[in-house]
C-alpha cells in the first residue's frame, strides 16, 4: 500500500527509463503528478531494464513489491498475473473508458482472461528500416521499391561502396538479432505465419524461419565485426554518426535520433522493413501495480493519472515514442511518430513482439535468445530453425 511519509502519501514506482530522451519524458510525467499532488510524494528507482525485471521477481518472492512498476506485458507478464502478485484494475479501465481510447493490440496485452492487470505507456514498431537519405541516394537504392528483405540484402554491395556499414545489426543480449530475425520471419512468411507461430504452432513455417535465418546470415556478412558487442546504442550512434547506412530497430531510436544532427526527412528516414509494409510488430511498456495496491486510492489515482490521455500525450511527445491511445493530440509528436500513430490507428496489423515477450512466454524468450547467440557463432540455419520450432511449440 501506498505509504504515509511525514504526512504525505508515498507511492513506490520502479522503472527503467534510465537514459536520454525516456529518462526525460518519465521526469516530466512525474514532476507533473507530484505538483498537481502536493500531498503525495513519489519515491522513484530507476533501473535498466533485465535488472529491473530481476529486482522486481526478488521483490515478490520477498512479499515486498514495489506499489507500481513497468514491465513488457503480453504474455510476459502473464506468469506474474498468475502468481497473484498484480492488481485487478478492470474497474479502472471500465469506469476510464480506457478499452475505447487505447489501441486493440494493447488492449490485447494489457487483459488477462478478462482482467486488466496493466496499463499501456507507449508504443513501439519493431519493423522498422531506418536509412541514411544521402548513402541510399549515392547508392541508387530506394528503400520504398525494396520488395522483401532479400532484396535489401542484395543492395548492399552497393550500399558498402558509400558506407563504412552498409547495414548495422546488433548482438549484445542477443535482443537484437532476435529482434531483426523476427522482423525477417514475419517478411518472410506473412502475418499468419507468425501469429501461428507465436501462438504454437511453428512447424508447418518451419521454411519461414529457415529463410529468417539465411537471410540474417546475408546480413550479418554485410554488417560490422564483432555485433555480439555492440547493444541499441552502439547502433544508433553508428546510424547517427553516418557510419551505417541502415539499421532495424524499434521506433524508440527516434528519440536518438532527434537528438542528433541529423535532420529527419532529409539526412535520415524510416520506413517499414521490406515485406512488412501493412503488418506492425509493436512492443510497449506498460505500468503495473502491485495486487497490494487493490483498493488504495492514492495508487489507483497514480496509475490513471499514468494512463490518462494528457500523459500518455506528453511523455510520448518527450521520449519520441507513440501514444498508445488513439485521443490524443499528435500535433506536437515527431513527424515519424505522429506517421505511426495514424498507422496504428488504422487497418494495418499489430503483431505483438516475440523478442520483448508479449507474445510469447518468459522461458520462451530465453529459448528463442539461446537459438540466435547460437546460430551468430556457427552459423547453421537448419539447426538455427530446429531450435525455434521447439521454442515455439
Amino acid at each position: 500500500m501506498a505509504t504515509a511519509v511525514g504526512g504525505q502519501r508515498e507511492i513506490e514506482i520502479h522503472h527503467h527509463f534510465v537514459w536520454g530522451s525516456e529518462e526525460e519524458a518519465m521526469d516530466a510525467v512525474l514532476s507533473a503528478y507530484t505538483d498537481r499532488n502536493p500531498n503525495v510524494s513519489v519515491a522513484e528507482e530507476q533501473t535498466a531494464i533485465n535488472a529491473l525485471r530481476l529486482m522486481i521477481k526478488s521483490r515478490i518472492l520477498r512479499e515486498d513489491p514495489p506499489d507500481v512498476w513497468d514491465e513488457w506485458p503480453g504474455a510476459n507478464l502473464r506468469p506474474t498475473v498468475e502468481a497473484g502478485a498484480t492488481a485487478d484494475i478492470t474497474d479502472l479501465w471500465e469506469r476510464t473508458d480506457m478499452g475505447r481510447a487505447y489501441f486493440d493490440g494493447m488492449v490485447d496485452v494489457a487483459r488477462f482472461d478478462g482482467e486488466f492487470h496493466a496499463v499501456p505507456l507507449d508504443m513501439h514498431r519493431i519493423s522498422n528500416l531506418y536509412y541514411n537519405v544521402e548513402l541510399f541516394e549515392t547508392a541508387g537504392v530506394d528503400p520504398a521499391r525494396l520488395s522483401g528483405p532479400d532484396e535489401l540484402a542484395e543492395a548492399l554491395p552497393a550500399l558498402a561502396e558509400e558506407a563504412e556499414q552498409p547495414i548495422a545489426v546488433f548482438g549484445r543480449n542477443p535482443f537484437g538479432l532476435l529482434q531483426l530475425w523476427e522482423t525477417l520471419f514475419l517478411a518472410h512468411e506473412g502475418p499468419d505465419g507468425y501469429e501461428e507461430a507465436a501462438d504454437g504452432r511453428p512447424s508447418p513455417h518451419r521454411a519461414g524461419i529457415r529463410a529468417g535465418f539465411d537471410t540474417l546470415e546475408r546480413y550479418l556478412a554485410a554488417g560490422p565485426d564483432n555485433p555480439e558487442f555492440m547493444d541499441s546504442s552502439d547502433l544508433e550512434f553508428a546510424f547517427s554518426d553516418g557510419e551505417a547506412a541502415c539499421m532495424n530497430n524499434g521506433s524508440w531510436s527516434t528519440g536518438h535520433m532527434a537528438g542528433s544532427d541529423m535532420e529527419f526527412g532529409r539526412d535520415w528516414d524510416c520506413v517499414p522493413f521490406p515485406g512488412t509494409d501493412g503488418t506492425h510488430i509493436v512492443n510497449t511498456n506498460a505500468i503495473v501495480p502491485a495486487a497490494h495496491t487493490e483498493g488504495d486510492e492514492a495508487v489507483t489515482e497514480f496509475v490513471e493519472y499514468m494512463g490518462s490521455a494528457d500523459t500518455i500525450e506528453r511523455f510520448n511527445t518527450v521520449s519520441g515514442s507513440v501514444p498508445p491511445r488513439s485521443d490524443v493530440s499528435t500535433a506536437d509528436l515527431h513527424p515519424m511518430s505522429r506517421e505511426l500513430h495514424d498507422a496504428f490507428g488504422g487497418r494495418a496489423t499489430q503483431l505483438p513482439s516475440m523478442c520483448h515477450g508479449l507474445a510469447v512466454r518468459p522461458e520462451q524468450v530465453v529459448q528463442l535468445k539461446d537459438a540466435v547467440a547460437t546460430f551468430l557463432q556457427d552459423r547453421d540455419a537448419d539447426a538455427a530453425a530446429d531450435a525455434v520450432v521447439a521454442a515455439l511449440s
